[in-house]
């Protein structure tokens, strides 16, 4: 009740309210004016086919497409309207010039640190001509991105178990401490990370956290970073909601990245809240999971976390200072790992995390195996599990028991019928809800991180992820899984059906759903 009255009574209920009227008056304006002037209709009426011409010829995929067109012709004028304020994030040139400035200035860095590391000769090229196909398009995607041998991993199933390590991570740091989360909520698991911080700050240590301001924003106090400011830990918000009509709103920093002093670095989908470790029930036992990278792909985490502040912040950080020092002298286990991130146009050009699911899927010999909290894909990718599926590889989806949204459930369960026809398993995990986001993939690769199969987080949002390459965690991500399965439950086709009311729903929103 009390974080209910918070958002009642909070700036994000003022500025929604000033957003809806905005909209409003823009309605009315747009239908008033084309009323009362014979000009002003023919004139919209060019506006609205141009538009729509516009939709149409756009490089884009023809599921965005549909909904826009749908918008602009059941709504004239005001459909058109929206288009043009929402189809897209648009950096302004100065935005662009500054984002630039410090992805240049991040990569020079770090390509000169990497340069001074003691690494593998072939870790471009390795024996396997797909993997090394593989790498090459997953660096393309993403340019910021850089592959990493000298590295050793741990995965985590239960977000109660990685938090341990971190703590004793953090309580070790020298130089710094990074945090970027989604939600983070007051509660056990925060006072914990506080408490801890606090004494390395004490200490000299540099302590970052930022966060996302609508992910939080029924978790946290409108004062949190002043609050943490009083600890000696910077803390930013990350696209901070304002009351006016924008697609920026539309992009949410979706990532959980944790790096300590650049040598160790956490990923994952584990957020700052007590859920997350099972200090809280909320849909009955959440399973969530994390992996923590401890040498040379640390340094990519890092890079990830200060472009982010930097852009939020507007500063380009000296990264030289960061990264011109870097021994972390490891060994490895003889993996290959890809810190990468993803996120919306034009910050990225291409769907970096949905590519690297793709390419997995359409090169696996043996088995993909997948889970996700929301299952919402679009046609390639269903497409892409299809044919695995059928020409013989094993293809396993686990999805929550438990649903955190009854409309998102509803959209996840009308995935099914499709997948199920062409013999790929969908199952859901029973002892409640299930959080982790990875795809293993034939005993060789594995994607652990924060994307979800679903439009907003393949399309819309900031995310990061972890790809890796014959590591030995990918074995042991695989066995996590398969104990994972022997508790979920297989849905049979009697299961998967929707009832009447269920495929209305599911029409509507998926129009529509490469929008939300």
């Amino acid at each position: 009740m009390r974080k209910l009255c918070r958002i009642i009574f909070s700036r994000y209920a003022v500025s929604a309210l000033m957003i809806l009227f905005s909209l409003a008056l823009l309605f009315y304006l747009i239908f008033f004016a084309s009323a009362y002037s014979i000009y002003v209709f023919i004139l919209m009426s060019v506006l609205d086919v141009l538009v729509i011409i516009s939709i149409i010829n756009r490089e884009m995929n023809p599921e965005y497409k549909s909904p826009w067109v749908v918008i602009a012709l059941v709504i004239p004028f005001f459909g058109a309207a929206l288009y043009v304020m929402f189809s897209s994030r648009r950096l302004s040139k100065r935005e662009t010039r500054f984002l630039r400035r410090i992805n240049e200035a991040a990569d020079i860095a770090a390509t000169e640190a990497f340069e001074s590391l003691d690494c593998d000769n072939d870790i471009l090229e390795p024996p396997d001509p797909y993997a090394a196909g593989k790498i090459t398009s997953l660096l393309g995607d993403d340019p910021g991105a850089m592959i990493f041998s000298g590295t050793e991993s741990e995965y985590f199933p239960l977000g109660e178990l990685m938090l341990e390590q971190m703590l004793c991570d953090m309580s070790r740091a020298e130089k710094y401490v990074f945090l970027e989360y989604f939600i983070i909520d007051e509660g056990e698991m925060l006072d914990r990370i506080l408490s801890v911080l606090t004494k390395r700050v004490e200490r000299g240590v540099d302590v970052r956290i930022l966060y996302d301001d609508i992910g939080s924003m029924k978790t946290l106090p409108a004062n949190f970073p002043e609050k943490l400011s009083r600890l000696g830990i910077s803390c930013l918000r990350f696209s901070k909601v304002t009351p006016r009509v924008s697609a920026i709103h539309n992009n949410r920093d979706h990532r959980k990245i944790c790096v300590i002093d650049g040598e160790i670095a956490y990923t994952g989908g584990i957020n700052i809240a007590d859920e997350y470790i099972n200090a809280r029930d909320r849909f009955g036992h959440w399973k969530d999971a994390g992996i923590r990278v401890y040498g040379h792909a640390a340094l990519g985490f890092t890079k990830l976390f200060l472009s982010m502040w930097d852009f939020t912040v507007g500063t380009v950080s000296n990264y030289s200072e960061f990264f011109a020092d870097y021994k972390c002298a490891v060994k490895g286990d003889g993996g290959r790992y890809i810190p990468f991130g993803s996120g919306p146009a034009p910050v990225y050009t291409r769907h970096s995390g949905k590519h690297a699911f793709l390419n997995l899927i359409n090169q696996a010999h043996k088995y993909v195996y997948i889970t996700t909290p929301y299952l919402i894909i679009d046609y390639t990718l269903t497409e892409a599990l299809r044919c695995a599926a059928l020409r013989g590889v094993e293809v396993v989806i686990i999805t929550p028991a438990s649903a955190d949204k009854r409309l998102v459930k509803v959209m996840t369960k009308s995935s099914y019928p499709a997948l199920m026809e062409a013999g790929v398993k969908i199952c859901e995990y029973a002892p409640g809800f299930i959080h982790e986001k990875l795809l293993v993939c034939d005993d060789a690769y594995a994607v652990v991180g924060s994307i979800n199969f679903d439009y907003r987080s393949l399309v819309h949002h900031f995310e990061a992820a972890l790809w890796l390459y014959k590591s030995p965690t990918v074995i042991k991500i695989k066995e996590e899984f398969l104990k994972t399965l022997s508790v979920s439950v297989e849905i049979d086709v009697d299961e998967a059906r929707l009832s009447f009311f269920e495929r209305i729903v599911r029409n509507l929103i998926r129009l529509f759903a490469p929008l939300l």
